[in-house]
Parts: structure tokens; C-alpha cells; sequence
């Protein structure tokens, strides 16, 4: 896989400290300060929706004699709130599995009333437990009574019901989009039995940066079985062990901002993860007076990319693609006529899309059995796109699953390896010639081999059998191309009048229909050229097989007059022949970028315009021919202009041939753009002879 993280701090840490000093925040719930609650402003972004005042988390272990060891995570958070685009803070969701149990949950808005604080407490009642799939649940609440100016404040454990509560040593995020953090702290203690890897990210400095192994003692109730039958004996002993102890504090964190072709801020936010690569057996041995905790033989996790894609397919996918209890029969019907493998996996492809909805949960794990996700028809994409392996399999057709993070998600580190990587499942289908096209429900009605936007996300790891796990690219089949041929009259009032026909392939081609089906072509094409008709009219537009989703292309023709691209003053006509055509302004303005830039997929555009210019006028002035190129081909733009005594042609070119651009090259590709915009912004200027 390819590493992209070339512009800020990805760092391993070990197991000794990076930073450490004395530091303390002292926080109890419910003692809001005067200074809090007065706050109409954070002073270091004086902009913000909130500032989160303090993000505490804490992993602790206990020991009982019926459980053994687990763990314990507490959280208590409180934010500030300044205008109502923060209201969404007050929703809190916690993630975690059935094995874990999430309690002690207290939750207070504070509102300053007639110069007095006025509280407004969750109540049990109102808090919810959703249940996502077998195994993974979502505990969720809001705080009442938020209003701008608020003060919000929560807490709840989360503890694991024996064992070890693998899903409790996850990630900490110390920065948040969009809203900053005065002080974000995370501790743990791990007992040394659970060997794990820790990993951060960020530019964000740790203020507290301490790691060390702890020699802890516990008393606790043990029982020695001895060597024969009835010879166990019940033993209070002190248990001597080790722990790996952690502690992590960022102060002052700035709000992540975005900026354009960033699709995820998860790639770029401080932060630190965790996973886990065994767990070790224990036995107790006498030393002394005590006995001494030691390792014995571990359970692996998370070994190669190889053995998680094994152990998912094994355990989780492969009895649901391969049940035909309630698929066989209709795999048949859909299938009944269709000739070729392509028609076939059209035709499973239209069934789900038009009889199923696609909840918006994305997940990698199935939220149902494949009898409830056939009777109610409401799924995720995961969910769907198992569905359609199972299909097309019941079909005859060679179909995987590929496990993939969308863009939202943000990008798969290949030096982690753990489920959480990834968030849906797709599908890879063999066509005619053997090689795979990807399929994603969510992304119907795209044709087939045109995935969903979001998909698009470097690599995907296809699980075609226990002993063949691979990396693929997320690629589409189907090209992404805009193209425009217009022909003009230009007359002497600066008025124009021509046809033209507008292609659009892939994505466009998807918005176009969509756009049609809405509102018709004409307020289709009148959207997509406003530059074009803010002054003007449009007339005969056609658009051909506007109806045929499963078309990879859509075509528009159509005949206007507009005065919108020219202007006439004293003797002279005034044409600006791009406008409308391309990019409007410079996505790229800051004069420096942090983040990569991810254009999603490769497209073209062409613009072929041709003038006639009206008699008795010459050009004056002219656009020149250009050719730019960046970063060795990866974007290209060609301007071509030729003319004669009454025609003027521009052929303008522009090539995305590499969609993923390293901030490092950020001054260039801005240059680039800057360049680009001003020459499509260039007038044509004919004088009258």
C-alpha cells in the first residue's frame, strides 16, 4: 500500500516516555466557574461555534475473584457553547460492544438565568440503547435545555463484562473540526498481559507525554488446584504484576479547518491509537511471600492483513454470500434472459437498487441475518452489497467482497492493522473478459462500474478466499468526462446566438439525470450554464435516453441567445468565450496547505467553441495558445486558438490524469490553477473596420 502521510507527524511510540513534566487539571462535575459560564467568546478563535473546555478519558483495570482482570474507561467532557451551529455538541453517542456495558452516565446543561446558573438534568428515561448488529450496540443521549450560551457537561463508564474489554483501548482524539480545546487529556493502565501497539498523529504538541512500567499489587482470592482430584485449595495471596501506565495532555488545541479536496479530517486531527496484538494467558507463581503474575501463552491479533481478511470472510461473510434459502429463486427470475455476465449483474444491480433502501449507517459488519434484511428491504451498504455477492452467485457469476474506508473515514494506514479501518463493504465482480469491476449499493443509480463518490479512497482489501487476500485499487470502470461543442453567432449588439451539445460521462452523467427526473432538461442545462443565461433564452433541448440510468453517458442539445458573453462599447465587441466553462474561482487561496489534496477520481474536460463574427469587424486582440503541465503530466491544460477573416475556434483541454496531490506540491499546483483561471478569463477583442 501506498504511505501518504508525507506532510505531518505520524510516530510510533514505544514504551518510554517522549515528554513529561508535572501537570494537573483538577475537574468536578457540576462546579462551573464564573469565568465559564461568562464566556461570550474563546479569545484564541474568537470565530468558534464552542470551545471544548476539558476532554478527560481514563482507562483503569480492577481485579475481582469471580471475573479476573477488566477494564474500566471513564469520560467527562465540557463544552461551551456560543451560537447555535454548536447546539449538535449536545448529542453524545457511545460505540461499544455487547460484552461492554456503558453506566454511571451523568449529563447537565447550564444556562446563566436573572445572574444565577440554572440546571437542566438528563433524565434516565432518555436515554437509548440501539442495537446495530449482533455484536455492537450504540448507547445515546441529548442534553436538555441547550441554548446558545450554554455550558454542557457529561460522564459515563464504560466498563467490559470479563475479559480484557479489547474495544475499551481504542483511540483518544485531542482535536475536534471545527471547534477548538483548551485541555484534552488521556491516562491508562494496561496490565502487561495485553501486548499493543500505540500510534499517533498530528502537529499538535503534547504538553504531557509519559509512559512507564509499574510494579502494582493486588490481593486477591485465588485457587490452587494442585496436581489430583479434590486437592484444590482456596488461597488470599498479594499478586505482584506489571502495567504499562500512560498519560497524554494537549493544551490549546486549534479547531481543525478544512479546505477544499480534503475528504477527511480524520487523516489529519491529533490524535493516538491503539491495538492490540495479544493477549497472554497468566499463571501465578509462589515467590516468596507472594506470588508473581507471568505470562504463558498468548492469543494474536491482527497479525498480517492477510490473517484479519481470513478470519472475517471465515467468521462473519461467508454463511450470509453463501446462504440461498432466499435469494436462489429470485437471483433466477432477475436473471431469466439476460446473455451475458454483464447483463446479469445489471440486472441483480437494478433489483436491490429499485425494491431496497439504504440506511445510512456505514459499518463493515452485517446488522442482520439475510431472512430480515429480504422481508424488510432496509439495509446498509454493507448489508446490500453482501446481498448482491450472494446474488450474483446464486447467478453463476464469480463475485467477493472488499473491504474498504470511505473518504469520510479518511485513508487506511497499511502499518495499522485492525477492523477499524475500514467502515463498509463493496462488491468485485468478474465480467466478461475476467477482469473485476466494483459495485457499491450505496452509489445506485450510478451505472454499473461508476462507484460512489466517496469510494474512491486509494486501496480496498479484496477477500476472494481464506488463502487469497489482496489489495486492490478503488477504481471506476466508467470514465469521468464533461464535454462541450458550441456553435456561435456573434452579432454587433454583443448578443449571441448558437446551439451547442453538452456530454457529461460518470458522475455528472448520474447528477444530470437527477437533475432532469427533478426538474426537467431545460432548468438542467440552464443550472449547469447560468453564466450563460442570467441574460437569455434556451430553446429546443433534448436530452438523449434521459430515462437510461444504467447509460454511462447522458447528451443534451440545445439552441439559445444570450448576452451574457459579450458586450459591445463605442466600436469595439468584448468576448469572454470561457465564461461559465470550468472552474469559476481558485479552489486553492491560502498561501499554504497542511493537507493533501484528493481530487477523487481522474476526469477531462474539452470545450470546442467555434465564432462567427459579424461583417465589417477584425480581431484586435486574441487569446494566446497554451500549454501547462504539473507535476509531470499529472494535470495538464492545453488553450488552442485559431482564426480567420470570419471565424473564431478555441479548443480548450484539461486532463486529471492522477487524482492525489501531496500538500509538498501545494505552491506549484496553486500556481498552476492561478495560471489556468487567467488564461480561461482572457477577452477576445474585435474592432469595427
Amino acid at each position: 500500500m501506498r504511505l501518504f502521510y508525507s506532510c505531518f507527524v505520524i510516530a510510533f511510540l514505544f514504551n518510554s516516555f517522549l515528554f513529561a513534566q508535572k501537570k494537573e487539571l483538577k475537574t468536578k462535575f457540576g462546579k462551573i466557574s464564573e469565568a465559564e459560564i461568562n464566556m461570550t467568546s474563546y479569545k484564541e478563535d474568537p470565530a468558534a461555534m464552542a470551545v471544548i473546555l476539558f476532554d478527560k478519558g481514563t482507562l483503569s483495570h480492577r481485579y475481582d475473584n469471580n471475573n479476573g482482570f477488566s477494564m474500566v474507561y471513564e469520560r467527562h467532557t465540557r463544552i461551551k457553547i456560543f451560537n447555535r451551529e454548536a447546539l449538535s455538541l449536545a448529542d453524545v453517542y457511545a460505540f461499544h460492544h455487547k460484552s461492554e456495558k456503558v453506566g454511571e452516565i451523568k449529563a447537565t446543561a447550564y444556562n446563566l438565568e436573572n445572574g444565577k446558573i440554572v440546571e437542566s438534568e438528563l433524565k434516565k428515561d432518555n436515554i437509548f440503547v440501539e442495537k446495530l448488529t449482533k455484536n455492537q450496540f450504540l448507547t445515546k443521549f441529548t442534553i436538555p435545555g441547550v441554548k446558545e450560551g450554554s455550558i454542557i457537561e457529561y460522564t459515563y463508564t464504560m466498563t467490559n463484562q470479563g475479559g480484557v474489554g479489547m474495544g475499551l483501548l481504542d483511540s483518544w482524539v485531542f482535536q475536534k473540526v471545527g471547534v477548538p480545546t483548551i485541555w484534552s487529556e488521556f491516562s491508562a493502565s494496561i496490565p502487561s498481559f495485553v501486548l499493543f501497539k500505540k500510534m499517533s498523529q498530528g502537529w499538535v504538541p503534547f504538553s504531557l507525554a509519559e509512559e512507564e512500567l509499574s510494579n502494582l499489587t493486588e490481593n486477591i482470592t485465588y485457587i490452587d488446584r494442585g496436581e489430583g482430584v479434590g486437592t484444590s485449595t482456596t488461597r488470599n495471596i498479594k499478586l505482584e504484576y506489571t502495567a504499562n501506565k500512560m498519560h497524554f495532555i494537549q493544551e490549546n488545541v486549534p479547531s481543525l479547518k478544512t479546505e477544499p479536496y480534503v475528504n477527511s479530517p480524520r487523516d489529519y486531527v491529533s490524535r493516538i491509537d491503539f491495538d492490540i496484538q495479544a493477549v497472554y494467558k497468566t499463571d501465578f507463581i509462589p515467590s516468596g511471600t507472594t506470588y508473581k503474575m507471568v505470562n504463558t501463552t498468548p492469543t494474536e491479533y491482527n497479525r498480517s492483513w492477510s490473517s484479519l481478511g481470513k478470519d472475517l470472510l471465515e467468521d462473519v461473510y461467508e454463511d450470509f454470500l453463501e446462504s440461498e434459502k432466499h435469494t436462489a429463486s429470485t437471483a433466477k427470475e432477475c436473471t431469466a434472459g439476460q446473455a451475458t455476465k454483464a447483463e446479469k449483474i445489471a440486472a441483480v444491480y437494478g433489483h436491490i437498487g429499485k425494491n431496497y433502501q439504504v440506511k445510512d449507517l456505514d459499518y463493515i459488519w452485517k446488522t442482520q441475518t439475510i431472512d430480515a434484511l429480504v422481508k424488510d428491504r432496509v439495509g446498509t451498504p454493507t448489508d446490500l452489497n453482501l446481498l448482491f455477492i450472494n446474488m450474483l452467485r446464486r447467478a453463476g457469476m464469480n463475485a467477493w467482497p472488499v473491504m474498504i474506508s470511505t473518504t469520510e473515514h479518511g485513508r487506511v494506514m497499511p502499518f495499522r492493522i485492525s477492523t477499524d479501518e475500514f467502515n463498509r463493504v463493496i462488491a468485485a465482480v468478474q465480467g466478461e473478459d475476467s477482469t473485476l469491476a466494483l459495485v457499491d449499493m450505496a452509489g445506485y443509480p450510478n451505472p454499473v462500474g461508476l462507484l460512489a463518490a466517496e469510494d474512491l479512497n486509494s486501496e480496498g482489501l479484496l477477500l476472494r478466499a481464506a488463502d487469497d487476500i489482496q489489495w486492490i485499487p478503488l477504481q471506476n470502470k466508467v470514465s469521468v468526462k464533461t464535454a462541450v461543442i458550441a456553435n456561435f453567432n456573434l452579432l454587433e449588439t454583443g448578443e449571441i446566438k448558437g446551439n451547442a451539445t453538452y456530454m457529461e460521462s460518470g458522475y455528472g452523467a448520474v447528477a444530470g439525470r437527477m437533475a432532469i427526473r427533478d426538474k426537467g432538461a431545460e432548468d438542467m442545462v440552464k443550472q449547469r450554464f447560468k453564466d450563460w443565461f442570467a441574460d437569455g433564452n434556451l430553446t429546443n433541448v433534448k436530452a438523449d435516453k434521459a430515462d437510461s440510468w444504467h447509460e454511462p453517458n447522458l447528451k443534451t442539445e440545445f439552441t439559445f441567445e444570450t448576452t451574457g458573453m459579450a458586450n459591445a462599447s463605442g466600436n469595439k465587441l468584448y468576448l469572454t468565450p470561457m465564461i461559465g466553462l470550468g472552474l469559476h474561482e481558485n479552489p486553492f487561496k491560502n498561501p499554504e496547505r497542511k493537507f493533501n489534496i484528493d481530487f477523487g477520481a481522474t476526469r477531462e474536460e474539452s470545450y470546442n467553441l467555434s465564432f462567427t463574427i459579424p461583417a465589417g469587424y477584425k480581431v484586435e486582440e486574441m487569446p494566446k495558445g497554451a500549454k501547462m503541465s504539473f507535476n509531470d503530466g499529472e494535470i495538464t491544460f492545453d488553450y488552442l486558438t485559431e482564426s480567420s477573416a470570419d471565424k473564431l475556434k478555441i479548443n480548450v483541454r484539461k486532463r486529471l490524469k492522477k487524482s492525489f496531490v501531496e500538500a509538498a506540491h501545494y505552491d506549484v499546483l496553486q500556481q498552476f490553477y492561478t495560471s489556468m483561471l487567467a488564461k480561461m478569463e482572457e477577452q477576445i477583442v474585435l474592432t469595427k473596420l
